[in-house]
């Protein structure tokens, strides 16, 4: 057993480097241009986006009951699910301003995300589609296609979401350029 207090204290700088090193080397990889770092932010910005998502679900029941539809579910499952699509949209749209995304990515990125379980609803409601197909593929308005939809247009703008050249400040610069260059003329 040691006794000397030098070699415990040492011993614990040592692990006190290592630790920073090892979280500094992490912190690295994470902010490079690399592939990893890029996977990483991908997957950071998806995780935000859902967790809003379900948050802003989730005083949906109280909000029904407040305005008398807390039966909505079983009376209309389509357009519960639609509901449910707009309390999951409306609250990351609202992340996604606050964020500094622009109105068009913001815009694109909801019409991504309700359109295909939308048109599969509404499809329902007139009768073209089952209703149990629609409300199943829908997942009663949180289901596959809105969250194949969130990572469909995050692939497609994979530059917004995974690299530095975030949308978030360059729409917002190329608006200021465009404003100083119609200032000038």
């Amino acid at each position: 057993m040691v006794t000397d207090v030098s070699v415990v204290e040492e011993g614990a700088a040592t692990r006190t480097r290592r630790v920073r090193k090892t979280a500094a080397s992490a912190f690295a990889v994470v902010r490079s241009d690399g592939p990893v770092g890029q996977v990483v932010r991908f997957v950071w910005h998806f995780v935000q986006m859902a967790v809003v998502m379900l948050l802003g679900m989730a005083p949906l029941g109280l909000i029904l009951s407040a305005v008398g539809q807390s039966d909505l579910h079983a009376r209309s499952p389509e357009a519960f699910a639609l509901v449910m699509m707009a309390s999951m949209v409306l609250p990351m749209a609202a992340f996604m301003l606050i964020r500094g995304h622009s109105w068009e990515r913001t815009a694109e990125m909801c019409g991504a995300m309700t359109v295909p379980s939308a048109v599969l609803l509404c499809g329902s409601l007139l009768g073209l589609v089952p209703r149990s197909a629609a409300v199943a593929i829908t997942g009663g308005g949180m289901g596959v296609p809105m969250w194949a939809g969130m990572v469909g247009a995050m692939l497609f703008r994979w530059s917004d979401y995974a690299q530095h050249r975030h949308g978030h400040m360059a729409s917002q610069e190329a608006i200021a350029q465009g404003n100083r260059a119609s200032a000038s003329e």
